[in-house]
């Protein structure tokens, strides 16, 4: 991909990490449900167009549904949900190793890949009675199963690989036109609707809008600071203590630390008048972590 299209991706992902954080404020809006819902299909076809472009030349093959993507796609799926009962569990082995996304999958040889998602289908196997409240059953497990098999029989030639990449290259411009149309019509409802009532979030969202110039790799901190009030803070000192890293925030309450090592850390804000604020925060490798702070005044 080229830079343009890499600094696109990273705001996507911001995007989806915002409509998560407020799933529960915007699930009333049904309409922009919808719109979210279309522009994370649209995404989600945008990772697979990218997963065949990084082929390896002994890759996968196939049509844009391919025996493989299904089962990334199935694993995927489970997987996520499947960290956050590792996560409540204090289980950091099995929270790294559900901690998956179908781009993790992207530079890997077909071989690789299937180990790889015989390895985390496995671990699922083993817990499957302890997910079932996070709606990972052993259907699931059985379905991803059968994927696997499947993929494992499906494996192309080194010119068809080449051929795949050369497609998803045009394909890929194809599915960021459609990520930005979706986004646009989720900026004409949001933003009017909330832009009063809930104007933190709405800077928030226009935020996590932003094309950011760090690569895909980056791993860091983007704190936003307000107060009770929802005035954005200016030189509020935001720190990641275990690493020895601070940042003062702009015009726009934005503290941006980049380029850190992945890991559990406690972070600090603080700001004359203002009571300290602290959290710890899990650092992913090529994650950027989005904070909102809010200040209370002494």
């Amino acid at each position: 991909m080229t830079k343009g299209q890499t600094a696109k991706v990273n705001m996507y992902i911001a995007v989806l990490l915002f409509f998560a954080r407020y799933e529960e404020t915007l699930a009333a809006f049904l309409q922009l449900v919808s719109e979210i819902t279309d522009f994370t299909g649209s995404y989600n076809d945008l990772q697979l167009e990218i997963g065949k472009q990084k082929l390896k030349i002994s890759g996968v093959v196939g049509t844009k549904e391919t025996a493989l993507e299904t089962a990334i796609k199935l694993l995927v799926r489970s997987a996520r949900k499947a960290r956050v009962w590792a996560v409540k569990s204090g289980n950091e082995t099995l929270a790294a190793q559900f901690d998956v996304q179908i781009s993790t999958f992207n530079d890997m040889t077909q071989s690789v890949v299937l180990n790889s998602l015989t390895t985390i289908n496995a671990a699922l196997h083993n817990n499957i009675a302890s997910l079932t409240d996070y709606r990972v059953l052993a259907a699931d497990v059985t379905a991803i199963t059968n994927a696997i098999d499947v993929a494992t029989d499906s494996i192309g030639t080194p010119k068809q690989a080449i051929t795949t990449r050369a497609v998803a290259t045009d394909q890929i411009a194809i599915e960021i036109m459609a990520c930005d149309a979706a986004l646009e019509l989720i900026d004409d409802l949001l933003i009017p609707e909330y832009e009063d009532s809930n104007h933190v979030m709405v800077h928030e969202y226009h935020l996590s809008r932003a094309i950011s110039s760090l690569g895909s790799h980056a791993t860091g901190l983007k704190a936003t600071v307000t107060n009770s009030e929802g005035a954005l803070l200016e030189t509020a000192l935001v720190t990641i203590v275990e690493v020895s890293r601070s940042t003062e925030t702009d015009i726009n309450g934005i503290g941006l630390i980049s380029r850190i090592k992945p890991g559990t850390y406690h972070v600090t804000c603080t700001l004359e008048g203002y009571v300290a604020f602290e959290t710890i925060i899990d650092f992913v490798l090529g994650k950027m972590h989005v904070l909102a702070v809010v200040m209370v005044s002494l």
